[in-house]
């Protein structure tokens, strides 16, 4: 069975770290240590580098990457970082670094060091049903797509949500052409947000997935990208990571369960505006959650964790950024939970119509392609009837 696309809707190679003296971690500017999904380094190397060089509120932060799973599990149970972690260094330490480049890492105390905030990409729910700890909040952050991709030299476009049950359910034995080489199917571990999401969304248990099980998404980039039989070759990654690689991969568009077209995250294949997460016609999304440890008023124990919290949720925090947080979840592809239209309260669960309590739709489409033509432009709410004005355009109360 083959689908219709309804909507139509750069490999980039991370450069070597420069070779920076080996620094200890404790001794970097106010370090915040975090244990994040590798879908979520983008944005943490771009926001770290814009705090690192903050005037109003300089820190550090300091990260390793593994899985959602046992990176909730690390936040509830006190699980250390032992190894040597990576960190966002500082213009005046590498005048060339960038958020594309790879990050230097530092030595970190041979007791190891608490995290101060973890991250799940996806609902925590998913890795873990039982209640959190008493001493842990979590805070459901932007939205992250999903996307199945297969090579350039792919002709595949599209794929079906059963078409993709068989094959990654059954493997060879799904008889789907042409993705009947379970050697070609390239998918993540069983505590990978990758997999547990589209686990969720095709209805087939992780742990029953066909393939190559990859721990890294750099490792499924590679494979996909360097497959020797392009055709036959499908991987799954999170959008953030496509969209930086999208000159070697192709997003295929998904038809979902009682859908009749398959629909891009985008409103077409080459726009960036994820108008088909936000409006609820693509379906494998979740939300970022960013866990820390809280007194008993659920306010977060490390001042330093909290702050990054309200930059990552949009919310006001003291002393105001001197830089736009909201710009740079934008331009690594994740979308604000102001700018969604839809919602869900578990992985996979069916879409709800959703009224965020601040809209920032219009001004989100000012910078993904172009506000639509019934966002008016504003200085104060005088255009904007029963609305308000928010960051430029009148946005619903």
């Amino acid at each position: 069975m083959r689908t219709l696309v309804a909507l139509t809707s750069a490999a980039v190679l991370l450069s070597p770290a420069r070779a920076l003296a080996a620094v200890d971690c404790a001794s970097l500017p106010n370090p915040l240590y975090l244990q994040i999904g590798d879908t979520q380094e983008p944005l943490i190397k771009a926001l770290g580098k814009a705090l690192r060089e903050s005037a109003v509120n300089p820190m550090t932060l300091v990260y390793v990457t593994s899985g959602s799973c046992t990176n909730i599990e690390a936040m509830y149970t006190g699980v250390k970082i032992t190894t040597n972690p990576f960190y966002v260094p500082s213009t005046a330490e590498d005048p060339t670094w960038t958020p594309a480049s790879a990050s230097p890492s530092c030595v970190i105390d041979p007791a190891g060091h608490a995290v101060d905030l973890a991250n799940s990409a996806l609902f925590v729910s998913a890795c873990n049903p039982s209640p959190q700890p008493p001493d842990v909040a979590q805070f459901q952050g932007p939205i992250q797509a999903y996307v199945m991709v297969v090579p350039k030299a792919s002709s595949q476009v599209a794929i079906t949500a059963e078409e993709a049950y068989f094959v990654f359910g059954f493997g060879a034995q799904g008889l789907v052409d042409p993705w009947n080489d379970e050697a070609q199917l390239f998918i993540r571990t069983t505590t990978k947000s990758t997999l547990l999401a589209w686990a969720a969304a095709i209805a087939v248990p992780a742990t029953k997935w066909k393939g190559v099980r990859l721990d890294k998404s750099s490792d499924v980039l590679s494979s996909v990208t360097n497959s020797v039989a392009p055709e036959k070759a499908i991987g799954i990654l999170g959008a953030e990571i496509y969209d930086g690689n999208r000159a070697t991969l192709t997003s295929l568009a998904f038809q979902t369960y009682h859908q009749s077209y398959a629909y891009y995250p985008d409103s077409t294949s080459t726009a960036h505006d994820k108008k088909n997460v936000r409006d609820g016609h693509y379906v494998p999304w979740s939300p970022t959650v960013w866990l820390t440890k809280v007194d008993g008023s659920g306010v977060p124990v490390n001042p330093l964790a909290g702050y990054v919290i309200d930059l990552l949720l949009g919310r006001a925090a003291s002393p105001a950024p001197d830089f736009q947080p909201m710009d740079i979840i934008i331009s690594k592809g994740l979308v604000p939970g102001c700018a969604m239209q839809v919602n869900r309260s578990y992985e996979g669960g069916d879409l709800s119509v959703y009224a965020p309590a601040a809209p920032c739709g219009c001004s989100y489409e000012s910078k993904t392609g172009g506000a639509s033509a019934s966002c008016i432009s504003c200085t104060d709410d005088t255009p904007c009837g029963a609305g308000k004005c928010r960051s430029g355009f009148c946005e619903a109360r």
